[in-house]
């Protein structure tokens, strides 16, 4: 399964004419899992320098999302500005990552940047392939059929 923050591996070269940045930590994703870590991580020093690579222009609480189909909570009450999740401390990239190259510390980003960094932490989430299942998509929201995965799911549940 390919997460859109998630992509192959690769020995590419950079370009000499392409600028590298550098950080500390760079974690990519920048869910419920990505923002935790960076949290942790700065509670424990301040001075880190942590980057977070995360596309999204709106935060999504996911685990919320089975007390939204419980009727206790709201789906707008899960729903915030991504740049209100990032830890203060911490520096957020709107972007995705569209190689790795481990070997190098380095990965690409969707909008052709090069960075490196010291340590990695990769915690894109998932990426649900509802067409796997024949004519689940197109079930989902009527008849019973429903999943707390989605984001219009937890309300029809």
């Amino acid at each position: 399964m390919v997460s859109p923050l998630s992509a192959s591996a690769t020995s590419e070269s950079v370009d000499p004419s392409e600028q590298l940045f550098h950080h500390q930590i760079v974690i990519v994703g920048g869910g419920s899992a990505g923002i935790t870590v960076a949290a942790q991580l700065l509670k424990r020093s301040r001075s880190l320098d942590i980057l977070i690579i995360e596309p999204s222009e709106q935060h999504y609480y996911q685990p919320a999302w089975t007390l939204v189909a419980g009727g206790c909570m709201s789906l707008e009450e899960t729903v915030q500005p991504q740049k209100d999740q990032i830890p203060k401390a911490a520096i957020w990239r709107q972007d995705a990552v569209t190689q790795f190259d481990p070997d190098h510390n380095r990965l690409r980003t969707q909008a052709g940047t090069v960075l490196s960094y010291d340590y990695l932490v990769v915690c894109p989430g998932i990426q649900i392939d509802w067409d796997q299942i024949p004519g689940l998509k197109e079930a989902l929201g009527s008849n019973g059929v429903c999943s707390n995965y989605a984001i219009g799911g937890a309300t029809y549940t």
